[in-house]
């Protein structure tokens, strides 16, 4: 019996999150008793982290597209509460920002890209009533603007992998799950790559701990995790296309950690919360897939693939 692409990516995620625990267990033993770079702990912490978040991706696919919209409407809100902090935005900005997030995630599950005619006046008519409502001259429009960018990076960052979903069907929520692993594997590649081989600083003024030899990091580690997906996207988008996943993998991935490092810097913080173990927040897990998973669906829009 032949297997469907999301039953292929579905495996292959359910396996990579037990392969993650084995490998975080062997490496902690290895380490025990370490205190300096990755310490056991920190290990445990984050391959905890990628499992239940990969389990979590692979329960929501198998839903479908409804699944996929109701598991970023989450990630986004939980993002945007830690935006909302960030930047000390009043609480009714924080409501109304992920109160715009689920009707945008919404929408898209609902309608697919042609909602976006109406979300796009729509949500600029509210937006803009906001600080003639709550009237605050000194800092109006500085809230208002600190809100909308929240969204653009995360909520409509997140809408296309939901597309992804409603416009290519099972393939597209396969290629969803090929992407976010890719991008942990891309992170991780570049983490490894870095400690070990790091010398000259890729953005000093944004990250410092990142290395332009990282960047080989990122390109294998994407490779890596593309390529055990290949059964369940190359029917449906062919080859050429998945080749050309791995750059795009690689790029979003800094892309995306390096324009949360931004954020981060602005707000004068080093992590977007403190609940995710080994992470910080959410923002500081998933930054690498909100630009990617756009460029994924974009690529794919242009190609015309699936």
């Amino acid at each position: 019996m032949n297997m469907t692409p999301l039953d292929a990516a579905s495996a292959v995620l359910l396996g990579g999150s037990v392969f993650g625990i084995v490998a975080a267990g062997l490496f902690a033993l290895a380490r025990r008793g370490k205190t300096t770079g990755l310490t056991p702990r920190t290990a445990l912490e984050r391959a905890g982290s990628y499992a239940v978040l990969g389990v979590l991706l692979l329960i929501a696919a198998r839903v479908g597209v409804p699944g996929l919209a109701v598991l970023f409407g989450v990630i986004g809100a939980a993002g945007l509460y830690e935006w909302g902090r960030l930047f000390e935005l009043p609480m009714h900005h924080r409501i109304a920002i992920v109160g715009a997030h689920f009707v945008i995630i919404g929408a898209i599950a609902v309608g697919g890209v042609a909602a976006a005619y109406w979300l796009v006046g729509g949500l600029v008519l509210v937006g803009a009533l906001w600080p003639v409502i709550r009237a605050n001259t000194g800092r109006a429009m500085r809230d208002l603007g600190f809100a909308a960018v929240g969204v653009a990076m995360i909520s409509v960052m997140l809408a296309h992998g939901v597309a992804l979903g409603v416009e290519h069907g099972e393939a597209g929520i396969a290629l969803v799950l090929a992407l976010a692993v890719a991008c942990a594997f891309s992170d991780v590649g570049a983490f490894v790559a870095g400690k070990k081989f790091g010398k000259t600083k890729l953005a000093p003024n944004l990250s410092p701990n990142k290395t332009r030899e990282g960047v080989f990091g990122n390109i294998i580690g994407a490779a890596l995790g593309l390529v055990a997906f290949l059964p369940a996207i190359v029917p449906a988008f062919g080859v050429p296309f998945c080749a050309v996943l791995v750059p795009l993998v690689a790029a979003g991935s800094i892309w995306g950690d390096l324009l949360e490092s931004a954020a981060k810097r602005e707000a004068g913080v080093k992590d977007a919360g403190h609940w995710l173990p080994g992470f910080g927040g959410i923002l500081d897990r998933v930054d690498s897939l909100l630009v990617t998973v756009a460029l994924g669906y974009w690529i794919a829009k242009l190609w015309g693939a699936g």
